[in-house]
């Protein structure tokens, strides 16, 4: 069987959100495939690359948001 993994599939899998037949199939894709490996390992480092960014957002960050969000927030009441 020489199915392909698709970058969809490798996102979800990061994620746990595959089936458990996905799961079987990616897994083998990436423990047979160095190129699959490299892309998931690259997954991985992206996301805990985006997790660290937004755990440590700057003071100035949080208060440009929290401007937009006062001055936007009548706007969805409506």
């Amino acid at each position: 069987m020489n199915e392909t993994v698709t970058l969809d599939q490798l996102i979800l899998y990061l994620y746990n959100e595959t089936e458990m037949s996905d799961t079987v199939m990616v897994q083998k894709a990436i423990d047979n495939h160095v190129e699959i490996e490299e892309e998931f390992s690259n997954l991985i480092a992206a996301r805990d690359l985006i997790d660290r960014t937004l755990m440590n957002a700057s003071p100035k960050s949080i208060a440009t948001i929290m401007a937009y969000a006062n001055l936007t927030a009548p706007l969805q009441r409506v």
